[in-house]
This record gives C-alpha cells, sequence and structure tokens, in this order.
C-alpha cells in the first residue's frame, strides 16, 4: 500500500493596493499577489490537468466579479539527486475581500486587513507554509490610503479547519492567513466628532447661569442640550458597525448624555423638592460637584480611551509581527521576475 506524500507550498504576498476600508461592513478593496511554490518531478512543461497543484482556495473573497490571474513556471532545483524542480505559481488577486474587523477602540483602533488561504487537500497531503521574509507592502499601498497607517511587515496566523459531514469521514484543511497591520488616523473623528460633542455637552453650565427663578428658562436650555447630544449620537452611529459592543467613541456619546440628564434631572427636582432660598444656596455646590465630574470624566477618558490605545498604535506599528516557526530546508522562492512575464522560463498562463 502505497503512503501519501505530503507535500510543502511555500506562499507568500505582496499587498500591491489596500482602499476603501469600510468598518461598518466589514470589508476592503485590494490587489494582493500570492507567489507560491512546491517541489516537483516535472519533465518539460507544467500541464495544469495532468501535474499536481496545491488548489488553492481564498476564503475571504467577496466580490463575484474579483479577478484571479495565474501564471505557473517550472524553476530548475538544486537537488541532482531526485531529479526535483521547482513549480511557482503566480497569482494577481483584485477585488473586494471580507474582514473582521474589532472596533471596540475606535477611533484609536489596530486592524489586521488579510487574506486567508486554505487548500482542497487536506493537511495529511498539504503543508502551508509562509515565507515571512518575502512578505511586504508595497509603497503605492501606502500612498494610496490617508486614513490609516501601515505596518511595512507582514504577520501570519496559521489554523485548521474540519469539515463535518453526515456520510464522509470529516477531514481537517490547513488555513493561513497573511495581515497587512493598519492602525487608524484618528484626527478626522477628534475633529468632527468628539471635539463638536465635547464643546455641545459643555453648554450645558449655561444653565446655571440664568437666575433661579426662571426654573423653565433652564429646563430648556437642559432639554436643547440633551436634544442635540442625542442628535450627535445617530450621528456617531453612522461611523460604526453593529457590533453586540460600546466602542470608546460610544461610551464617550452616552456619558455626555448621561452628564446632561443628571443636570437636567437636578433641576426638575428642585423646581418641585426645594424651596427658592435652599435651592439658591445648592445650586452652586452642585455646579461645583457637576464641573468635577465632568473634568475628571475627560480626564479619564483622555488617558484611557486616547494616550494609553495611540501609544499602543505606535507599539504596533513598529514591532515587527511573530509567527509559528516552521523549519524547512527547502530552496526560498525567488521574488525574480515576479512581474516581469515576458523573462519566463517554463510557464502557464491560466485566465
Amino acid at each position: 500500500m502505497s503512503s501519501v506524500v505530503q507535500k510543502e507550498v511555500e506562499i507568500y504576498v505582496i499587498f500591491c493596493k489596500l482602499t476603501s476600508v469600510n468598518t461598518i461592513q466589514g470589508k476592503f478593496e485590494g490587489e494582493i499577489d500570492i507567489v507560491s511554490s512546491w517541489l516537483d518531478t516535472i519533465h518539460g512543461n507544467y500541464d495544469h490537468e495532468r501535474h499536481w497543484n496545491p488548489r488553492l482556495v481564498y476564503e475571504n473573497i467577496m466580490d463575484k466579479d474579483s479577478k484571479i490571474r495565474t501564471r505557473i513556471e517550472v524553476k530548475p532545483h538544486n537537488d541532482n539527486e531526485h531529479h526535483f524542480v521547482r513549480v511557482v505559481q503566480y497569482q494577481k488577486i483584485t477585488g473586494t475581500f471580507s474582514e473582521w474587523l474589532h472596533v471596540k477602540q475606535f477611533p484609536f483602533d489596530v486592524q489586521k486587513l488579510g487574506i486567508i488561504i486554505t487548500s482542497l487537500h487536506p493537511i495529511s497531503r498539504i503543508t502551508l507554509i509562509g515565507k515571512q521574509e518575502y512578505c511586504y507592502l508595497a509603497q503605492k499601498a501606502i500612498r494610496e490610503n490617508d486614513s490609516w497607517d501601515f505596518n511595512q511587515t507582514v504577520s501570519i496566523d496559521y489554523s485548521t479547519y474540519q469539515e463535518h459531514t453526515p456520510y464522509l469521514r470529516s477531514q481537517q484543511y490547513p488555513l493561513i492567513k497573511l495581515n497587512a497591520l493598519i492602525a487608524r488616523k484618528s484626527q478626522f473623528y477628534i475633529t468632527n466628532l468628539i471635539l463638536p460633542l465635547f464643546f455641545v455637552t459643555s453648554t450645558i453650565f449655561v444653565s446655571f447661569t440664568h437666575d433661579v427663578d426662571a426654573v423653565s428658562t433652564r429646563l430648556s436650555a437642559c432639554a436643547t442640550t440633551l436634544l442635540t447630544s442625542i442628535n450627535f449620537r445617530f450621528i456617531i452611529h453612522n461611523y460604526l458597525p453593529n457590533v453586540p459592543y460600546s466602542t470608546y467613541l460610544d461610551m464617550y456619546s452616552m456619558g455626555s448624555i448621561v452628564f446632561i440628564t443628571l443636570v437636567f434631572c437636578w433641576h426638575a427636582y428642585s423646581i418641585k423638592q426645594l424651596d427658592r432660598y435652599t435651592y439658591a444656596k445648592l445650586d452652586i455646590y452642585m455646579l461645583c460637584l457637576f464641573a468635577i465630574i465632568y473634568l475628571l470624566g475627560h480626564v479619564l477618558f483622555i488617558i484611557f480611551a486616547w494616550i494609553i490605545p495611540k501609544r499602543r498604535q505606535k507599539i504596533f506599528l513598529k514591532k515587527m509581527p511573530q509567527t509559528n516557526n516552521i523549519s524547512d530546508e527547502n530552496q526560498l522562492i525567488e521574488l525574480e521576475n515576479l512581474l516581469g512575464y515576458e523573462r519566463s522560463m517554463d510557464k502557464i498562463t491560466i485566465d
């Protein structure tokens, strides 16, 4: 009984373009070059119908109109004993990719945009090896994106998945994800969302400038501020996906609404439960108390929702991503002639 030979397939990617990162819908548009190679005993030209192929599948491609261009070359390998050659498959994918974006720290979040690669061969027949030293982001991808900062190294995650069928024995399949590391530029959200909401919420203190006898005027000022803050809440919601948790921006907007409501309740309570003298005496103390709460809340927000995440962003963009250490003695994939098709050796083009 012949044993099944497990093929080792080396893979690296080049992110040529990353645009239109949609936080709400969890997708991005990209142009990605994927290079995979394996050893084989082919004589002559490569035939896609007859010779072994890793049968790679890209799990997170969304757009049906996505284009995949494939070119395969056969290159000599420095192994005279077994007469191996190296088969190199070049693929360029242009389209829309899905991505699970974690936005709890929005707008100071960091993300991994990547491509998920698996194979139709089970793990007993194939091993996918990511060559991190060859992966990178092209300068074009960085220049054409104004909303994100990039780490020019690429991280690699390994995993497996198992299909469950009622009639056949389930098998495990390899899964590899190659990620571009990005951090959101938060200046737009600070200028257009957080600062306006801060100024709107601060106007609640104007209600204390009215005379204690003009309680209706105080309540009217509070109601106007509250409605404006709620309107901002709906505007902020348009920038966020529907997630089952609150982002930092959610917390800030909800905190503003709660604070305005507390001031509103103070004025409404005083008109019914306190006489004018007591109301006027306590009013200055309540103003100081609300001012302290307001300032302390913003200090905590700046520390935990701005300074710490921004520091985390800088570390994220500077660090070298780690990957699983997989030792192999195979010849490394050559970067030579990645896009220069005219100098190819034995090749086949598949549309």
